[in-house]
């Protein structure tokens, strides 16, 4: 094995590495996923216990309903009001009381 080699490998990695990179950074552009910045900002308020008991699969199910005003904004059990306040300061309306369920 002489030094020629070994330069020739290393060059040849090199390229190839710049290659990929600048490919990648490309097609992640291209191929980019829209987020909707009020959904993300509910679910960091959302406690992230993805139990269900709100009706929805997880907290990314409820933030997104959340979202699109198919769900009320104290829709979660686990966070309770003070994650209900917060959400709604990111909605931009008032959390109504919690409506008590008469057993059937």
């Amino acid at each position: 094995m002489d030094i020629n080699s070994i330069i020739i490998a290393a060059a040849v990695i090199g390229v190839v590495g710049i290659v990929v990179g600048i490919g990648l950074g490309l097609f992640g552009a291209k191929f980019k996923v829209e987020v909707d910045e009020k959904e993300a900002a509910i679910r960091e308020e959302l406690p992230g216990n993805n139990c269900g008991g709100c009706g929805y699969p997880g907290c990314d199910g409820l933030a997104k309903a959340i979202s699109e005003g198919k769900a009320p904004v104290n829709a979660c059990p686990v966070g309770g009001a003070p994650v209900g306040e917060k959400i709604a300061a990111i909605m931009g309306v008032e959390l109504e009381p919690p409506r008590r369920r008469l057993p059937s």
